[in-house]
């Protein structure tokens, strides 16, 4: 497990590594607008062929990345992003987790 955590830091051998940072200026709430930036980062790169993977492993280690990337004083990091070609003979894109019911989660009322 160890191995494979460890693997975060190389983006899993991806030709290309993202880091985003967000203004600390912004609210908590930015943080939300944010996921669904990266979210349609990832739909988009999908459409072109491309697999990505986001990484919040980075985060412990922002005060190193931050000053190398370039990143202002305000900035923070939100999160890196390996983005490639995942290797579909690699166990670790074998697995599938069940999905839980939409039921299970909401309550639609009206």
């Amino acid at each position: 497990m160890h191995a494979q955590h460890q693997r975060n830091f190389r983006f899993f051998d991806a030709p290309v590594g993202l880091m985003f940072t967000l203004d600390r200026v912004m609210g908590r709430g930015s943080l939300v607008d944010y996921g669904m930036f990266l979210q349609n980062l990832m739909v988009a790169a999908k459409a072109h062929g491309l697999d990505t993977c986001p990484q919040a492993a980075w985060n412990g280690f922002s005060k190193i990345i931050l000053p190398h990337i370039g990143a202002g004083e305000n900035e923070m990091l939100v999160c890196g992003m390996a983005l490639g070609y995942a290797d579909p003979a690699d166990k670790v894109n074998t697995f599938a987790t069940p999905r839980e019911p939409v039921a299970s989660f909401t309550h639609w009322l009206g």
